[in-house]
């Protein structure tokens, strides 16, 4: 498998896990349809998405679990633009309050994964 497909395979996992625990967020729902058509036509464009969108201006705040600084970010990509990812940004600005402690951890633990994906996918032509 390659780094592009093993990236955009977790970023899917990711989307679906939030829709299962998000059921009211349409939002998410749209995003993993999104991704899902763009995964079968242009998998390279999700990763770049996600690099230009998450990565380059979020990695150094999620390796950190600075939650304020990626809300932060996030707000401002939400309120300038959309695209795909733009759902999976939605979840620090308007749900980490709400969610349960352990909910926050899996999503750390999911956007840490996907910014490792990132880069080693991104190494490799």
């Amino acid at each position: 498998m390659s780094m592009l497909t093993a990236f955009n395979n977790q970023l899917v996992q990711f989307f679906e896990e939030l829709s299962v625990t998000f059921p009211e967020e349409k939002n998410i729902r749209m995003g993993l349809e999104a991704i899902n058509g763009a995964k079968k036509v242009n998998p390279r464009l999700i990763l770049d998405l996600f690099h230009e969108h998450v990565y380059v201006p979020l990695a150094e705040p999620i390796s950190r679990r600075d939650i304020e600084l990626v809300q932060s970010i996030a707000r401002q990509k939400i309120a300038t633009q959309f695209n795909e990812i733009m759902p999976a940004l939605a979840i620090f600005d308007r749900l980490w309050a709400t969610m349960t402690t352990s909910n926050q951890e899996v999503i750390w633990k999911y956007m840490k994964v996907l910014c490792i994906l990132c880069e080693r996918a991104r190494a490799k032509p």
